[in-house]
């Protein structure tokens, strides 16, 4: 009884701790929402906020726009990942094999290198299709203009396809085959069975993964900041960043009223996304029947399979990292003259800039630190969830997963709020850039870890228990080295994503902790495009070398 109370109180302890953790900022946002001065300033409450926001027909066309937006990009996104997925995994095209970890490593890729490359493909006027379009054709049309809504969706569409096909191809592996096979000897086509029996069976992991990459596409910032404010086409993000950045003087509440709006879309987003994942049943397929997955054959279509793997990767890995590594190395962009001046100088720049070495270090520091700090908590909420008998301790795992709905905008924001309005002497360090990835990216330290927890049998801790050792003894010598490979992996995704973020942390930097997110934003302000493309090109192959490194060292380690 005494554990059992002690249990119960630390569970309680622990919510108590993650609600704080979580809920303090996003207090802070709706109260931001509702007073009249900016954070930390003289003001009174009042609804004027909303009550413009609500009033000026302009919120219902960034509504739209962020709506069609989201959708277009979510359409995009999950499409190509599906028949990716789709021929890597299920088919028998030649070398899916080697193909089938390509289609993630755009992931690493900072969102404003592939917005780069994309303008400086098909800028209307200086885009090299199009300048060459127009060269061969004689034409003053461009090919396509990126400055445009289809643009806009395209560029965040092919960016989502690493995430739905992490997902996607998972769901693929767990299809039970036989009844595409009684299609197949029954004579249908494969199209047919596509239509009728895999994408069907498909439906609950392809609604879900659309709905994520919706909101994911619905909070992103490069890519309405950098394509959509050129182009004229505000949505919520560039709004906000336009009436806190640009505005004077800043319009803090009304920019804060944006970003409610944002979370009550999101909060809706992220409840429609657990429904769509919740209620599967009707499509399990797997039995205790002898399941063993194969793969389809496509016959004469096979090669035309490999074609769909190659063209993906031409087009969204060696056509976007060799026009940002081309626009690097020019001293300035001309799309008629890009060999004729090649020069290194922007990469010594970067190399020798104390300002983005310093960013640099802070990003490593902030990097290291929150991956750390989140794959603890993250681990330890996850085993305190599964393996404590308080009935409460569910409540624990769905509290730290609520981060989900926060845009990175709206969490920075919340932040921004609450250090400026408590003193304390947070704001401007590192430990509040910690702090905003920490919570942003508990979540998905849970999603990592919660898997693999399933997957230890109690029986290990029991004995453990029985032998004499404490709860502290058993969690360090047992469960801890056998979540190993789960924290690993989720140590290295939280240290990429937190290195390249840009909309959590865009608020809360000044002079002394820069990050090197922020650095290659203002260089894109600034129109330094070749230098940040140079920085762009060396970031992207130190996550990659990081990558590697933390692959072979935690291999070394299990031997």
């Amino acid at each position: 009884m005494k554990n059992y109370k002690s249990s119960s109180i630390f569970v309680w302890f622990a919510i108590i701790a993650t609600i704080f953790l979580i809920l303090y900022p996003i207090g802070f946002l709706l109260y931001g929402s509702v007073w009249s001065g900016s954070p930390g300033g003289d003001g009174h409450f009042t609804l004027d906020n909303y009550e413009y926001a609500f009033s000026d027909p302009k919120t219902y066309s960034l509504l739209r726009n962020s709506l069609v937006y989201a959708f277009g990009s979510a359409l995009i996104g999950v499409s190509i990942a599906t028949v990716l997925s789709f021929v890597t995994v299920r088919t028998d095209a030649p070398f899916r094999h080697q193909f089938r970890f390509i289609p993630l490593l755009p992931i690493i890729l900072p969102g404003m290198v592939d917005n780069l490359a994309w303008i400086y493909l098909f800028s209307p006027n200086a885009g090299l299709v199009n300048v060459w379009f127009k060269n061969l054709f004689n034409t003053t049309t461009p090919l396509f203009n990126i400055y445009s809504m289809p643009g806009m969706i395209w560029v965040m569409g092919i960016s989502l396809v690493p995430l739905a096909y992490l997902v996607i191809s998972a769901a693929f592996y767990s299809i039970d085959p036989s009844l595409e096979e009684a299609a197949r000897i029954a004579g249908s086509s494969l199209a047919t069975i596509l239509r009728k029996i895999t994408l069907p069976l498909m439906a609950p992991a392809i609604l879900s993964v659309f709905l994520l990459t919706f909101i994911q596409a619905f909070e992103s910032f490069e890519t309405p900041a950098m394509i959509g404010l050129p182009a004229g086409i505000d949505v919520f993000m560039s709004q906000i960043y336009q009436a806190v950045v640009w505005a004077i003087p800043p319009s803090y509440g009304l920019g804060t009223a944006y970003a409610s709006i944002i979370l009550v879309i999101t909060l809706f987003s992220i409840y429609l996304y657990r429904r769509s994942t919740s209620r599967s049943e009707k499509y399990q397929v797997i039995t205790g029947k002898g399941y063993q997955p194969r793969q389809i054959s496509l016959g004469k279509w096979r090669y035309f399979g490999t074609a769909i793997l190659f063209a993906y990767i031409f087009v969204h890995i060696i056509v976007v990292f060799s026009t940002v590594f081309l626009l690097s190395l020019q001293p300035y962009w001309d799309p008629n003259n890009l060999l004729g001046s090649i020069t290194f100088k922007h990469y010594a720049t970067v190399l020798t800039r104390g300002r983005i070495l310093g960013s640099l270090i802070n990003s490593g520091i902030v990097s290291i630190v929150s991956a750390t700090i989140v794959v603890l908590i993250a681990s330890l909420i996850v085993y305190i969830s599964r393996r404590s008998k308080s009935s409460s301790s569910g409540l624990l795992e769905g509290i730290g997963s609520l981060p989900l709905a926060f845009p990175g905008f709206v969490l920075g924001l919340g932040l921004l709020w609450t250090f400026l309005t408590l003193p304390i002497g947070v704001y401007g360090t590192l430990l509040v850039i910690m702090l905003a990835f920490l919570v942003k990216y508990l979540p998905h330290g849970i999603r990592f870890t919660s898997g693999a927890l399933l997957g230890i049998h109690k029986d290990l801790e029991e004995s453990s228990a029985v032998s004499g050792a404490d709860w502290l003894t058993t969690i360090r010598r047992i469960t801890f080295p056998l979540l190993r490979p789960a924290m690993t992996s989720a140590w290295i995704y939280v240290f990429v994503v937190s290195f390249r973020e840009l909309s959590s942390v865009i608020f809360l930097i000044t002079p002394h902790n820069e990050v090197l997110a922020t650095v290659l934003w203002d260089l894109f302000v600034n129109g330094s495009t070749e230098l940040l493309a140079a920085a762009s090109i060396l970031l992207s192959l130190f996550l990659w070398s990081v990558i590697i490194l933390a692959t072979i060292i935690f291999k070394v380690r299990l031997r």
